[in-house]
């Protein structure tokens, strides 16, 4: 009965993941170029977690935010009700 919430949460978290993804390497893209990017993505991957919050703060666009670290909250909550039902 858990897997009619864990799976739905599990497709959540993925596809908030990759455009998450996406949406950073497109900010680091647009400040720093494609090499700028290549180096965040290799080499100093700790700015894909700072891409959203920079573009939150300095240009007043909070959707990076929310899809990053909303999807990744109602992906939660799915995942521990499919895990309540999955207890009883």
């Amino acid at each position: 009965m858990g897997a009619i919430f864990k799976v739905p949460a599990g497709i959540i978290y993925f596809l908030g993941g990759i455009w998450g993804l996406l949406i950073c390497l497109r900010i680091i893209y647009d400040a720093f170029g494609f090499f700028g990017s290549i180096v965040a993505f290799f080499i100093l991957p700790f700015t894909l977690y700072l891409a959203p919050w920079y573009v939150a703060f300095a240009d007043g666009n909070w959707l990076p935010v929310i899809v990053i670290y909303g999807t990744t909250i109602v992906a939660g909550a799915l995942f521990f009700i499919g895990a309540l039902f999955d207890k009883n």
